[in-house]
Protein backbone atom coordinates (compact mmCIF):
# COMPACT_ATOMS: atom_id res chain seq x y z
CA UNK A 1 0.00 0.00 0.00
CA UNK A 2 1.26 3.42 -0.89
CA UNK A 3 1.52 5.84 2.67
CA UNK A 4 0.47 9.89 2.32
CA UNK A 5 2.44 11.89 4.22
CA UNK A 6 0.83 14.99 6.16
CA UNK A 7 1.05 17.67 3.47
CA UNK A 8 -1.06 20.19 2.27
CA UNK A 9 -4.23 19.32 0.81
CA UNK A 10 -2.90 20.48 -3.03
CA UNK A 11 0.30 19.22 -2.88
CA UNK A 12 -1.04 16.11 -2.18
CA UNK A 13 -3.69 15.75 -4.91
CA UNK A 14 -1.16 16.76 -7.48
CA UNK A 15 1.36 13.97 -6.07
CA UNK A 16 -1.41 11.61 -6.24
CA UNK A 17 -2.16 12.83 -9.79
CA UNK A 18 1.22 12.17 -10.58
CA UNK A 19 1.94 8.86 -8.98
CA UNK A 20 -1.68 7.05 -9.96
CA UNK A 21 -1.46 7.92 -13.73
CA UNK A 22 -1.10 4.28 -14.32
CA UNK A 23 -4.37 3.43 -11.98
CA UNK A 24 -6.39 6.56 -13.74
CA UNK A 25 -5.99 4.78 -17.11
CA UNK A 26 -6.63 1.29 -15.94
CA UNK A 27 -10.22 3.27 -14.70
CA UNK A 28 -10.72 5.18 -17.85
CA UNK A 29 -10.12 1.61 -19.99
CA UNK A 30 -12.85 -0.01 -17.46
CA UNK A 31 -15.16 2.96 -18.01
CA UNK A 32 -14.10 2.60 -21.76
CA UNK A 33 -14.87 -0.96 -22.35
CA UNK A 34 -18.78 -0.44 -20.64
CA UNK A 35 -19.11 2.40 -23.33
CA UNK A 36 -18.09 0.57 -25.88
CA UNK A 37 -20.28 -2.10 -24.58
CA UNK A 38 -23.11 -0.04 -24.35
CA UNK A 39 -22.79 1.56 -28.05
CA UNK A 40 -22.65 -1.98 -29.67
CA UNK A 41 -25.82 -2.96 -27.64
CA UNK A 42 -23.75 -6.16 -26.20
CA UNK A 43 -25.69 -6.26 -23.10
CA UNK A 44 -27.58 -9.49 -23.77
CA UNK A 45 -25.24 -11.46 -25.22
CA UNK A 46 -22.99 -10.46 -21.93
CA UNK A 47 -25.03 -9.88 -19.60
CA UNK A 48 -24.98 -12.25 -16.10
CA UNK A 49 -27.27 -14.55 -17.80
CA UNK A 50 -28.41 -17.51 -15.21
CA UNK A 51 -29.37 -20.06 -17.90
CA UNK A 52 -26.49 -19.33 -20.06
CA UNK A 53 -23.63 -20.01 -17.31
CA UNK A 54 -25.64 -23.21 -16.04
CA UNK A 55 -26.22 -24.28 -19.10
CA UNK A 56 -24.25 -23.44 -21.92
CA UNK A 57 -20.78 -22.61 -19.79
CA UNK A 58 -21.06 -19.41 -20.25
CA UNK A 59 -18.93 -18.71 -17.41
CA UNK A 60 -17.27 -15.35 -18.88
CA UNK A 61 -21.10 -13.99 -17.95
CA UNK A 62 -20.09 -14.27 -14.43
CA UNK A 63 -17.35 -11.31 -15.41
CA UNK A 64 -18.40 -9.27 -18.10
CA UNK A 65 -22.28 -8.87 -15.99
CA UNK A 66 -20.89 -6.31 -14.34
CA UNK A 67 -19.53 -4.35 -17.71
CA UNK A 68 -22.84 -3.96 -19.74
CA UNK A 69 -26.01 -1.85 -18.41
CA UNK A 70 -29.45 -1.18 -18.78
CA UNK A 71 -28.71 1.67 -20.98
CA UNK A 72 -26.77 5.17 -20.98
CA UNK A 73 -28.33 6.51 -17.56
CA UNK A 74 -27.72 3.14 -15.96
CA UNK A 75 -24.27 3.93 -17.29
CA UNK A 76 -23.40 6.98 -16.39
CA UNK A 77 -24.56 6.72 -13.26
CA UNK A 78 -21.66 3.80 -12.62
CA UNK A 79 -18.98 5.62 -14.45
CA UNK A 80 -19.72 8.65 -12.18
CA UNK A 81 -19.32 6.07 -9.11
CA UNK A 82 -16.08 4.84 -10.77
CA UNK A 83 -14.68 8.46 -11.18
CA UNK A 84 -15.68 9.52 -7.95
CA UNK A 85 -13.41 6.21 -6.51
CA UNK A 86 -10.81 6.31 -8.43
CA UNK A 87 -10.15 10.43 -7.45
CA UNK A 88 -10.41 10.11 -4.06
CA UNK A 89 -8.38 6.50 -3.69
CA UNK A 90 -6.27 5.95 -6.42
CA UNK A 91 -3.68 6.61 -4.02
CA UNK A 92 -4.30 3.80 -1.58
CA UNK A 93 -3.34 0.96 -4.07
CA UNK A 94 -1.00 -0.12 -6.39
CA UNK A 95 -2.32 -0.94 -10.01
CA UNK A 96 -1.93 -4.90 -9.40
CA UNK A 97 -3.70 -4.16 -6.01
CA UNK A 98 -6.42 -2.24 -7.77
CA UNK A 99 -6.71 -5.39 -10.87
CA UNK A 100 -6.82 -7.74 -7.83
CA UNK A 101 -9.72 -6.38 -5.55
CA UNK A 102 -11.70 -5.01 -8.80
CA UNK A 103 -11.44 -8.66 -10.32
CA UNK A 104 -12.33 -10.03 -6.65
CA UNK A 105 -15.14 -7.74 -6.38
CA UNK A 106 -17.12 -8.37 -9.57
CA UNK A 107 -16.50 -12.34 -9.39
CA UNK A 108 -17.78 -12.14 -6.12
CA UNK A 109 -21.21 -10.33 -7.49
CA UNK A 110 -21.39 -13.11 -10.25
CA UNK A 111 -20.65 -16.25 -7.54
CA UNK A 112 -22.97 -14.69 -5.15
CA UNK A 113 -25.96 -14.22 -7.47
CA UNK A 114 -25.47 -17.51 -8.82
CA UNK A 115 -24.87 -19.52 -5.83
CA UNK A 116 -27.32 -17.28 -3.21
CA UNK A 117 -29.84 -15.89 -5.43
CA UNK A 118 -31.34 -18.83 -8.00
CA UNK A 119 -34.29 -16.58 -8.59
CA UNK A 120 -32.47 -14.16 -10.11
CA UNK A 121 -32.70 -15.41 -13.91
CA UNK A 122 -29.71 -12.45 -15.19
CA UNK A 123 -28.27 -8.91 -13.68
CA UNK A 124 -26.36 -6.34 -15.34
CA UNK A 125 -24.28 -3.35 -13.76
CA UNK A 126 -21.15 -2.11 -12.36
CA UNK A 127 -22.65 -0.91 -9.36
CA UNK A 128 -21.89 -4.56 -6.78
CA UNK A 129 -18.43 -4.07 -8.05
CA UNK A 130 -18.19 -0.30 -7.19
CA UNK A 131 -19.19 -0.95 -3.36
CA UNK A 132 -16.14 -3.55 -3.16
CA UNK A 133 -13.95 -0.99 -4.41
CA UNK A 134 -15.17 1.69 -1.93
CA UNK A 135 -14.78 -0.55 1.17
CA UNK A 136 -11.10 -1.97 -0.30
CA UNK A 137 -9.84 1.65 -0.71
CA UNK A 138 -11.58 2.93 2.75
CA UNK A 139 -9.72 -0.27 4.32
CA UNK A 140 -6.51 1.12 2.71
CA UNK A 141 -6.83 4.54 2.92
CA UNK A 142 -6.93 3.71 7.18
CA UNK A 143 -3.01 3.79 7.77
CA UNK A 144 -3.18 7.35 5.52
CA UNK A 145 -6.19 9.19 6.84
CA UNK A 146 -8.19 7.26 9.49
CA UNK A 147 -11.03 9.68 9.53
CA UNK A 148 -11.57 9.66 6.04
CA UNK A 149 -11.16 5.85 6.06
CA UNK A 150 -13.89 5.41 8.71
CA UNK A 151 -16.59 8.17 6.89
CA UNK A 152 -15.94 6.29 4.00
CA UNK A 153 -16.57 2.93 5.10
CA UNK A 154 -19.29 3.56 7.43
CA UNK A 155 -21.47 5.04 4.95
CA UNK A 156 -20.57 1.99 2.22
CA UNK A 157 -21.60 0.02 5.33
CA UNK A 158 -24.37 1.88 6.26
CA UNK A 159 -25.68 2.04 2.74
CA UNK A 160 -25.96 -1.47 1.97
CA UNK A 161 -27.40 -2.39 5.49
CA UNK A 162 -30.04 0.04 4.64
CA UNK A 163 -30.45 -1.20 1.33
CA UNK A 164 -30.81 -5.12 3.01
CA UNK A 165 -33.79 -3.97 5.46
CA UNK A 166 -35.66 -0.95 3.45
CA UNK A 167 -34.29 -1.75 -0.08
CA UNK A 168 -33.36 0.13 -2.72
CA UNK A 169 -33.31 4.22 -2.63
CA UNK A 170 -36.54 5.08 -5.37
CA UNK A 171 -34.26 7.81 -7.38
CA UNK A 172 -31.63 5.13 -8.19
CA UNK A 173 -34.27 2.65 -9.63
CA UNK A 174 -35.51 5.96 -11.37
CA UNK A 175 -32.53 6.33 -12.90
CA UNK A 176 -31.37 3.32 -14.07
CA UNK A 177 -34.87 1.80 -15.71
CA UNK A 178 -35.01 -1.14 -13.65
CA UNK A 179 -34.90 -2.92 -10.14
CA UNK A 180 -31.68 -2.18 -8.69
CA UNK A 181 -30.03 -6.00 -6.78
CA UNK A 182 -29.55 -4.63 -3.67
CA UNK A 183 -27.88 -8.41 -2.77
CA UNK A 184 -25.28 -7.59 -6.13
CA UNK A 185 -23.97 -4.46 -4.10
CA UNK A 186 -23.92 -6.81 -0.95
CA UNK A 187 -21.58 -9.52 -2.58
CA UNK A 188 -19.72 -6.70 -4.27
CA UNK A 189 -18.87 -4.84 -0.75
CA UNK A 190 -17.67 -8.06 1.00
CA UNK A 191 -15.55 -9.41 -1.78
CA UNK A 192 -13.70 -6.28 -1.95
CA UNK A 193 -13.51 -5.76 1.30
CA UNK A 194 -11.91 -9.32 1.83
CA UNK A 195 -10.00 -8.96 -1.07
CA UNK A 196 -7.85 -5.64 0.25
CA UNK A 197 -7.74 -7.33 3.77
CA UNK A 198 -5.88 -9.59 2.15
CA UNK A 199 -3.62 -8.33 0.80
CA UNK A 200 -3.00 -6.43 3.83
CA UNK A 201 -2.31 -9.33 5.46
CA UNK A 202 0.07 -10.72 2.86
CA UNK A 203 2.11 -7.40 2.96
CA UNK A 204 2.17 -7.23 6.80
CA UNK A 205 3.55 -10.89 6.82
CA UNK A 206 6.58 -10.13 3.82
CA UNK A 207 7.29 -7.13 6.37
CA UNK A 208 7.90 -8.96 9.21
CA UNK A 209 10.05 -11.36 6.98
CA UNK A 210 12.09 -8.95 6.06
Amino acid sequence: MKATQNKPVTKIVNANIASNLKTYALALFVGGACVVFQVLDLAIPLRFGRTEILQSDQWWRILTGNLVHLGFPHLFLNLAGLALITLLLAHTLTLRQWVFTGLCSMLGVGIGLLLFDPQLSWYVGLSGALYGLLLGGAIAEFKNHKQMALLIAAFTIGKIIWEQIFGAVDSSEAITGGTVIVNAHLYGMVSGGLAVLFLLTIEFIQKKRG
